[in-house]
């Protein structure tokens, strides 16, 4: 088996090798979850019943005729950064691909499977969640080698657009000066929302010869939208679903959701069309309107020259959120049965209380931790910025503002899930986010500065100072 791989593998690398222009590839795969492993991302414990919608793996794959990058977009809530150990190693071993040039990230749904265990489930749901993790894992190696060996000459193109009105700030400043996260739509104490989403959607298209069209779409707010017990990609499912259908002619898309830690669908004052819609339907509202918009700038794409593939992942320090003696004292009248002398929210008690909660966790520390940032340059045109986190609208916003590539793509939860990371700002404002975050206020800036720092040594091709 191995040595067939070998020479599978050596005739992908003499194909891309043949030519100097870019080739790209893709592939995806229903990784078909079974029933019983737990749906996460709420508070309480859901449990699958079944599937609604496909839960896939998708690969594109893009050479430039001597190093490939392998660009992932799998269909869960995250994937625990203490697997990407072994799924780099497995990634490489069957396709040949450097851990710098693999890229894989989690489209956030609300509705997909556990990957790993927990000690709040049974013993025959953490068996499920591990045998799902171990496919998962092989079949991310076996669709990076699929996209590979679909590899085709390709020219590539990007576009940039906006998508309006789906998504909204969910952080609120209150009439009372407290910060809360989804305080009602209708809410009459919300003074106003802090800040603005992001409604930038960009478009990177392959115009492949003699093969399909691949698209890859990014936008970004939560897929919450679905909600329930049954498998479902929410709406970037339905996002590549409407894009593939309405394109046509064979075309594969790829959704990556960007940075999406403060926004979602829940907006204020919404017309009487939308409010209208039933929870059912508006993950396909919202997928419809991306994937429309999508297709808007999909013949206009303007082509970007040939030039080198290359990638970084690396390591970088930030600084643990420690609990203070405040937070301490809060969860100690937790456990003593006062809730009611807590001055916070419900949502912010939940979140400092939980077992799982980081004043539990970080009461005896530790002061850091290390997270890994990850990029991939097409050219000197395209770059994918991946963040291991949830990451708020306004580090997006810096990181493309201050890179120097013209089309920046911003990937969240890409190699690695460290939770919510807020903007310097919104940390020091308030509200549950920050609470719940296992990094100090300062890891905004700080991880601006690393991925911006990553992003212009790849743009300089000094990639050999960044690969570990």
């Amino acid at each position: 088996m191995k040595r067939q791989m070998f020479f599978a593998l050596a005739a992908i690398g003499m194909a891309m090798a043949s030519s100097a222009a870019y080739q790209a590839g893709f592939a995806r795969v229903d990784t078909a979850p079974p029933s019983g492993i737990p749906i996460p991302g709420y508070f309480h414990k859901r449990v699958a019943e079944g599937t609604l919608d496909p839960i896939c793996v998708e690969c594109v794959a893009v050479s430039d005729g001597e190093h490939a990058a392998l660009i992932y977009s799998v269909d869960n809530l995250h994937i625990p950064s203490v697997f990407f150990k072994r799924i780099f190693q497995e990634i490489t071993e069957a396709t040949g691909v450097s851990r710098d040039r693999i890229f894989v990230h989690s489209t956030h749904t609300h509705t997909g499977p556990t990957v790993g265990t927990r000690d709040a489930f049974t013993e025959e749901e953490n068996r499920l969640a591990r045998e799902y993790a171990d496919k998962l894992i092989k079949q991310l190696a076996e669709t990076g080698r699929a996209a590979l060996e679909d590899c085709a000459p390709t020219k590539i193109a990007a576009a940039k657009t906006v998508c309006t009105g789906i998504s909204a700030i969910r952080r609120y400043r209150m009439k009372d000066g407290s910060v809360r996260t989804n305080p009602g739509i209708t809410n009459p104490n919300v003074e106003g929302p802090l800040g603005t989403p992001d409604e930038t959607l960009q478009v990177i298209r392959f115009k492949r010869t003699g093969a399909p069209d691949i698209a890859i779409v990014n936008f970004g707010t939560h897929p919450d939208t679905v909600g329930g017990t049954m498998y479902s990609a929410d709406w970037p499912g339905v996002v590549r679903k409407t894009f593939e259908a309405g394109v046509g002619d064979g075309v594969k898309c790829l959704f990556l959701n960007a940075a999406q830690g403060d926004v979602n669908h829940h907006i204020r004052n919404p017309s009487p069309g939308r409010a209208a819609l039933a929870r059912a339907d508006i993950h396909f509202h919202m997928g419809r309107a991306v994937a429309g918009v999508a297709m808007g700038v999909w013949d206009i794409c303007e082509e970007i020259p040939d030039g080198q593939v290359r990638g970084a992942v690396t390591s970088v320090r930030m600084p643990a959120n420690v609990p203070t003696a405040d937070e301490i004292k809060w969860v100690e009248l937790f456990d003593a049965g006062k809730k009611e002398e807590i001055p916070l929210g419900s949502m912010e008690i939940m979140t400092l209380t939980s077992p799982g909660s980081r004043v539990r966790t970080l009461r005896n520390g530790p002061d850091h931790f290390d997270i890994l940032v990850s990029s991939i340059a097409i050219g000197d045109s395209i770059a994918f910025a991946g963040l291991p986190c949830e990451p708020f609208v306004d580090i997006g916003r810096d990181i493309k503002a201050q890179s120097p590539f013209r089309t920046t793509i911003i990937s969240c939860l890409t190699n690695g899930a460290e939770g919510y990371i807020p903007s310097t700002k919104a940390h020091q404002e308030g509200g549950y986010e920050g609470l719940s975050s296992r990094f100090a206020a300062a890891t905004g800036d700080r991880l601006v500065a690393a991925q911006v720092e990553q992003l212009k040594r790849l743009y300089k091709n000094e990639e050999a100072k960044l690969t570990e």
